[in-house]
C-alpha cells in the first residue's frame, strides 16, 4: 500500500469514426470491458466468439447536452443466432435516465457476426460495453478539483495531517459534474490512505477505483493500481474477475509490470481455483439492484440472504437462464455452457453470501 501518485494531467479524447443523428451534439465515446480470457479462445477451437459486423453510436441527449451534464452507463446483452442484440441489462450507470434510454437504444441496434460453436451459429451471453457521454474539451476536470487535488499531494509530501484531512473531506463533498473528476478524488484518496496507513480506507476506496477511466485519467498510473486490484480481487475470492483485469494488463505492452510478475500471479489465481478449498463472497446489490459476479467454478450457492432477490441471471458463453429465487439456493452449471457469469436483481438492497463449492 505504498501508491504515491503521479502529477500528471491528461486530457481525455473521443473515440473517431462514431458519427450521430444530431452533428451539433458531442460524440459519446464506446469502451468495451475486456471479460472473457483472449486465453479460452485459443484453447477452444470449437467455439468462436461473436464479430462487430455494424455499430453506430448514441446520440448525446439534447437536454443533458445543453446543461453540459456527463455522464456514462454500463450494460451487458446477449448477441442472438442472426446477430441482433437482446436481452441488454444496465448493471451500472453515472446517473441520468436520459443517458440510460439513450444507452439502450444504440446498444439494440447494433449488429453482430453470430457466435460459433462447431461451425454452428448460437447465442452468446457475455457482452459488455460502458457508453460515455462526455464533450472534448481542453481541460478535463474544473480547475477547483485540480487545486484540491494538487493542494493534496503538497499536503501528503509535507506530511501535514490537518491539510490532508481537510482536502480529503473537499475533494470528496463535491459534486462530480465532469467525466473523470472522480478519479482525481479517488487516486488522492488513496494516497491519503497510505499516508495514514487507514487500510479499510484504502481498500474500500480501491474497490470502487473505475479503471476504465483511470486509463485515461491518468495512464501512466493505471497498471500499478490494476495490479494492486488483481491481489484485493483475489483476497475478495473473485478469482475469475482477477483473471480478467490480469489479462487486461498483460494485453497493455506498456504497462510497465515484469512478465515475471504477472505469470507468477496468474499460477496462483490457477492454484487457488482448482484448489479444494471453497470460495466465500460477499454480495450487495447496487443501487439498480444488481450485483454480478463472474464464475470461476460451475457449483455454487447462496446463503444468509439478508432482503429479497427477485431472480438470477446466469449469462454464459452458449447459454442464458433466468432463475427464480429462494432464501438458500445451489446450482450446478454444465460444463458445456462454458464461461459464464451471475447477475442477481433485488427489489431493493439486499446482502447474501455467495459460496463457490470446489470441484469434486
Amino acid at each position: 500500500m505504498h501508491l504515491m501518485a503521479r502529477l500528471i494531467l491528461t486530457m481525455l479524447f473521443l473515440l473517431p469514426g462514431f458519427a450521430t443523428a444530431k452533428s451539433e451534439l458531442p460524440v459519446p465515446e464506446i469502451v468495451i470491458p475486456k471479460l472473457i480470457t483472449d486465453k479460452e479462445t485459443e484453447t477452444a477451437p470449437d467455439f468462436q466468439p461473436a464479430k462487430l459486423h455494424a455499430r453506430a453510436g448514441p446520440i448525446y441527449p439534447a437536454y443533458y447536452a445543453r446543461k453540459q451534464k456527463e455522464g456514462w452507463a454500463e450494460l451487458t446483452f446477449t448477441i442472438e443466432k442472426d446477430g441482433s442484440v437482446s436481452n441488454v441489462l444496465v448493471t451500472n450507470d453515472s446517473g441520468g435516465v436520459q443517458f440510460v434510454k439513450a444507452a439502450i437504444k444504440a446498444v439494440n441496434s447494433w449488429k453482430y457476426k453470430p457466435a460459433l460453436e462447431f461451425n454452428q451459429p448460437v447465442q452468446s451471453n457475455i457482452h459488455n460495453v460502458r457508453l460515455t457521454f462526455k464533450f472534448a474539451r481542453d481541460k478535463n476536470i474544473r480547475e477547483k478539483v485540480y487545486e484540491y487535488y494538487m493542494q493534496g499531494l503538497e499536503f501528503i509530501a509535507a506530511k501535514d495531517r490537518d491539510g490532508m484531512d481537510e482536502i480529503y473531506e473537499q475533494i470528496n463533498d463535491l459534486s462530480f459534474r465532469m467525466y473523470g473528476e472522480k478519479d482525481f478524488a479517488d487516486v488522492y484518496t488513496l494516497n491519503y490512505a497510505s499516508q495514514i496507513k487507514d487500510t479499510e480506507l484504502y481498500h474500500t476506496t480501491l474497490k470502487n477505483v473505475a479503471l476504465i477511466s483511470i486509463i485515461d485519467t491518468f495512464p501512466d498510473l493505471w497498471a500499478d493500481l490494476a495490479m494492486e486490484k488483481v491481489k484485493l480481487l483475489a483476497e475478495d475470492h473473485k478469482l475469475a474477475e482477477a483473471l480478467a483485469l490480469l489479462n487486461d494488463i498483460e494485453a497493455d505492452k506498456s504497462s510497465g509490470v515484469e512478465q515475471s510478475t504477472m505469470a507468477s500471479t496468474r499460477e496462483q489465481l490457477n492454484q487457488h481455483i482448482n484448489s479444494e478449498i471453497d470460495l466465500v463472497v460477499e454480495a450487495k446489490t447496487n443501487k439498480l439492484g444488481i450485483w454480478q459476479h463472474h464464475l470461476a467454478r460451475n457449483h455454487f450457492a447462496i446463503t444468509d440472504l439478508q432482503g429479497k432477490l427477485k431472480h438470477l441471471d446466469i449469462r454464459c458463453d452458449n447459454t442464458r437462464r433466468l432463475i427464480n429465487i429462494d432464501e438458500n439456493s445451489e446450482w450446478k452449471i454444465p460444463r458445456k455452457w462454458r464461461d459464464c457469469v451471475l447477475y442477481f436483481k433485488s427489489e431493493k438492497s439486499a446482502q447474501f453470501t455467495l459460496v463457490e463449492f470446489a470441484n469434486s
